[in-house]
């Protein structure tokens, strides 16, 4: 009498990764290209003209000119939005660092005062999300941003003093490069809507076809009665006056 033998086969690596890992659609690229933007954007400065002060609470610094200008795709189905996280941001000598932050929808925005100076942070576009409120050296608020969209929190003392939260519903977006170049990987095929976040607004909107290979050459305009910053600009930290006219951007 023969005894059936149990043979026993392990499965391919690559059928045993697709259980574990999330499987990407076939049909998925890599959307880039370039933003070109106004050299008013370009400096980083929120508002034009500047003021020198040097003291013991104020070092002047050279500026980081990083304009933090990003891409997001949105309207692709079946996509999820990031998950909420807390971030910080600390402001010190008349700036913030990070100047912008990326995130999900029910992240919180941890503002850290580490400077000297007393500062009075609010959305001046939308005040009822964030009211104003005195922040002083040594201390922190927090700040929950549920909604989607583009939020400009800024000093009502210190115009230089200005923080872009941009909560957004997609995981598809880029920060641009210092040249202007952006890649946003693993974008299914099909349409979708591309804004751009530049100089605290959305200041650009197109629609755009993902199956495209194409590098896509995007260009913002400059808001209205905007002014070009000079090219001799020393672009010192705390050379900016305010402006009026400066408003936040939200949806």
């Amino acid at each position: 009498m023969t005894t059936p033998t149990l043979s026993r086969r392990l499965a391919p690596l690559p059928a045993l990764l697709a259980l574990v890992l999330p499987a990407m659609p076939a049909w998925a690229g890599t959307v880039r290209g370039t933003v070109r933007v106004p050299d008013a954007i370009r400096s980083g400065r929120m508002n034009q003209g500047y003021w020198r002060l040097e003291n013991g609470n104020v070092p002047v610094r050279p500026s980081t000119r990083k304009p933090g200008t990003v891409v997001v795709l949105d309207g692709i189905s079946g996509t999820h939005p990031p998950s909420a996280k807390t971030v910080s941001v600390e402001i010190s000598a008349l700036n913030a660092s990070p100047r912008f932050v990326v995130v999900g929808p029910g992240s919180v925005v941890e503002f850290k005062n580490t400077g000297k100076i007393t500062h009075e942070l609010s959305i001046p576009a939308d005040p009822t999300l964030m009211p104003i409120e005195r922040l002083n050296a040594g201390t922190f608020r927090l700040q929950k941003f549920g909604v989607p969209g583009g939020y400009l929190v800024r000093c009502a003392e210190y115009p230089s003093v200005a923080v872009s939260v941009i909560v957004v519903d997609s995981p598809f977006f880029a920060v641009v490069d210092d040249k202007g170049g952006f890649s946003i990987p693993g974008v299914p095929d099909g349409k979708a809507t591309l804004k751009v976040w530049a100089g605290g607004r959305w200041a650009h909107q197109e629609t755009v076809d993902t199956s495209g290979k194409q590098d896509l050459a995007i260009r913002v305009e400059a808001a209205k009665g905007a002014k070009e910053v000079d090219a001799k600009d020393d672009g010192k930290e705390g050379d900016e006056t305010k402006d009026p006219d400066s408003k936040g951007s939200a949806e």
